[in-house]
């Protein structure tokens, strides 16, 4: 892979809030809740391929939201995770990036729904002239 490949895969802005979302879910659940503990953890490998393998990732993959061409390597999400840490200062451990990432995905569902609700009421509006 080359480094422009490899630095996409570890880049956040690469990815959604909701493939990030799903990914610190994963660390979470696995008890991966300080930065140590993630880097201690010996198989990121299987989080690789589990976050790749999942139904919301396949479907990111399938609508272009997500690049990724096959399962990253617990080095490449690793260094993802230490990114996310960084661009996100404000969070110092798994639990506080999901957290983020969870009301930013909250935050884009309702403004996705009041989007919809406005460009209907403008089609119910252009029907009854």
């Amino acid at each position: 892979m080359t480094a422009s490949g490899d630095s996409i895969i570890t880049a956040p802005n690469s990815y959604t809030n909701k493939d990030l979302l799903l990914l610190s879910q994963i660390l979470h659940r696995q008890g991966l809740i300080e930065p140590d503990a993630v880097r201690q953890y010996e198989d990121l490998d299987r989080i690789g391929s589990e976050w790749f393998h999942h139904d919301s990732t396949q479907l990111s993959r399938r609508t272009h939201e997500n690049s990724l061409t096959k399962p990253p390597t617990g080095k490449q999400i690793l260094q993802l995770y230490e990114n996310m840490l960084e661009e996100n200062s404000d969070c110092s451990n798994t639990t506080e990036l999901a957290n983020k990432f969870y009301f930013a995905r909250v935050h884009e569902l309702e403004h996705r729904i009041q989007q919809d609700k406005e460009d209907f009421k403008s089609l119910l509006a252009e029907s009854q002239t």
